[in-house]
């Protein structure tokens, strides 16, 4: 059946995209690396290999180096021990040639991020019969609000698809793209451009890796962090920033409050880790500050030991961004996957996430109209640096301090519901977030997009790209005059004699990858114009040789450029 076929899908692979940085760099001791994005992509790349239906993967790489980490990681998967499946690369440079067809290698190229502009470009130079889709990540940077303009206005196709991530992320997109629709009508007139699919399809996760805690991993795990039998823990994961990701004030009220009015023993614990030690001071100094009835503790969640432990130590998962730069809410699905109830912010993808009331608690949020009128005209710019930006954002926005803290304070008193919660949280990620369901979702559209793209009939355009037509048309006034297909040319008399000369000679013999460089062909069309001849005729001999049309034409422009061919017309 159609429905079952495999998708034709080429995966664009660059290694920032699809592994975790561990590493620590910047001053000294300040933890860095480990972005959301690369978090995700790992864990796609992980599922991908684990559920994918496939049996050859086919990946785009910048160069042939890049793809090293791949290949390494396709050898040494779980999944390469049970089925019998192959790499296949192509590289950035083979691009044009391998997919700019009607039967490329793969009909659907997938991006770690919002597609490229540049294959879209490719797609409307060449004619190829592919289809293009990507993932949002952050959407509050310039360069992706861009990219986001770029669906407008370059020449993507209705089959193309760009995955979102949540409903919030949707809208964010439709209001981005609308925007700037609207202002190109307004400034140019006519109608709307066709604009590539938005899909919603979640981040995953894995269910074996992130799992209830035995009795005994617990008792082990919160030894190691010091944390005590009649001790409730609250957990935070993620990186450190008030600015931004989500600032921590909320979430010491809510501890504060949940320990005072309940009077059990709350320890609140962030796992993360801070770009700047000052920002790690800043939280260290808030958590002394406001949160005087429940113990705060830090712990390194660069750590992968740390990060998977602290898990199956918690009592309670919390979670409260305020910040534009989220999207998501991956560490919700940890935690509910880790049989956790979760407290988190009504806030862009969390909302998607959070069963009110059986999962957990979502708190609500608010901002103000016109408190953050002309801050993305200061980005754009200049005036303001990203970070800037981040903060004064998320200084407009407000948790409700008062419900985070009676939602917190219900599950601190409350094991019973704490347990209620985690086993409806843990059902709803088997049901919908594990990577099994998500990567089939996947190809599902996938295979989707391959079918409507093999029902198109690219239009060929004599001056595409249309951003940079070739140098014919875009530098047509720059020489004396052109000769045509229809021009006339001959063989200088010397021409044969000193045709070893010009191959050998590196100063003469440049870029002879872009055109033939053969001695015995070119010998044979030198004696062929020993009369005159059209540049068509010529270039006719040369692709009978098996010269790829402007390379043949290419031909005969070097020819004459060093005289062994000249012009028979005045």
């Amino acid at each position: 059946m159609a429905e079952e076929m495999q998708a034709s899908v080429a995966i664009f692979f660059d290694a920032d995209a699809y592994s975790e940085a561990h590493g620590r760099s910047g001053v000294k001791g300040g933890p860095a690396g480990l972005m959301g994005r690369q978090v995700a992509g790992k864990e796609f790349l992980d599922g991908y290999l684990e559920h994918g239906d496939w049996k050859a993967l086919t990946a785009v790489v910048r160069s042939r180096e890049r793809a090293e980490p791949l290949a390494q990681l396709c050898k040494e998967h779980p999944s390469s021990r049970e089925k019998l499946r192959r790499l296949i690369i192509h590289q950035e440079s083979e691009f044009l040639t391998a997919f700019g067809c009607d039967e490329p290698p793969a009909r659907v190229v997938h991006f770690p991020c919002p597609m490229d502009t540049r294959y879209a470009w490719a797609r409307q130079a060449t004619g190829g019969r592919f289809a293009l889709s990507g993932i949002t990540h952050t959407l509050s940077t310039i360069s992706s609000t861009k990219a986001l303009c770029d669906l407008v206005a370059a020449p993507f196709e209705p089959f193309d698809a760009l995955i979102c991530t949540s409903r919030a992320v949707v809208s964010m997109v439709q209001s981005v793209t609308a925007s700037y629709a609207d202002f190109l009508a307004d400034r140019f007139g006519g109608t709307r451009p066709p604009l590539p699919r938005l899909e919603m399809i979640p981040l995953g996760v894995n269910p074996d890796r992130f799992r209830p805690a035995t009795e005994a991993e617990r008792q082990v795990e919160r030894a190691r962090f010091g944390i005590g039998d009649e001790e409730i823990m609250v957990l935070c994961v993620g990186r450190l920033s008030h600015h931004a990701k989500a600032h921590p004030y909320p979430a010491f009220y809510a501890a504060e409050e949940a320990a005072r009015r309940t009077g059990k023993k709350v320890v609140l614990v962030f796992a993360g880790w801070a770009a700047h030690p000052a920002i790690d001071t800043a939280f260290r100094e808030g958590a002394k500050q406001f949160a005087h009835a429940s113990r705060v503790l830090f712990v390194d969640g660069i750590d992968p030991n740390v990060r998977t432990g602290v898990w199956r130590a918690a009592d309670v998962f919390l979670s409260l961004p305020d910040n534009i730069q989220e999207t998501f809410g991956l560490v919700v699905v940890e935690g509910m996957s880790s049989g956790l109830p979760v407290v988190g912010s009504d806030w862009d993808g969390y909302r998607d996430l959070v069963v009110e009331g059986e999962t957990g608690f979502l708190v609500s949020t608010t901002m103000i109209q016109g408190a953050t009128q002309g801050a993305t005209m200061r980005l754009l710019f200049g005036q303001s640096s990203y970070d800037r930006f981040l903060g004064e954002c998320c200084q407009t926005v407000t948790v409700d301090l008062k419900s985070a803290a009676e939602a917190l304070t219900k599950l601190v008193v409350d094991a019973g519901l704490r347990r209620r919660m985690g086993i409806a949280g843990r059902s709803r990620v088997m049901e919908r977030f594990t990577w099994a369901h998500v990567i089939r979702s996947y190809e599902a559209l996938w295979r989707e997009q391959e079918r409507e793209v093999l029902a198109w009939k690219p239009k060929p355009s004599a001056t595409a790209p249309a951003t940079y037509p070739a140098p014919e048309t875009s530098f047509a006034g720059y020489p004396t005059k052109w000769l045509t297909e229809e021009s006339l040319v001959c063989t200088n008399a010397d021409a044969v004699p000193s045709l070893d000369a010009y191959l050998y000679l590196p100063l003469t013999n440049l870029l002879n990858d872009r055109r033939c460089a053969d001695r015995a062909t070119l010998s044979r069309l030198l004696q062929h114009a020993s009369e005159p001849r059209t540049i068509r005729a010529l270039a006719q001999e040369l692709e009978n040789s098996g010269i790829e049309r402007t390379a043949a034409r290419a031909t005969i422009a070097w020819l004459m450029k060093y005289g062994m061919l000249i012009s028979s017309q005045n």
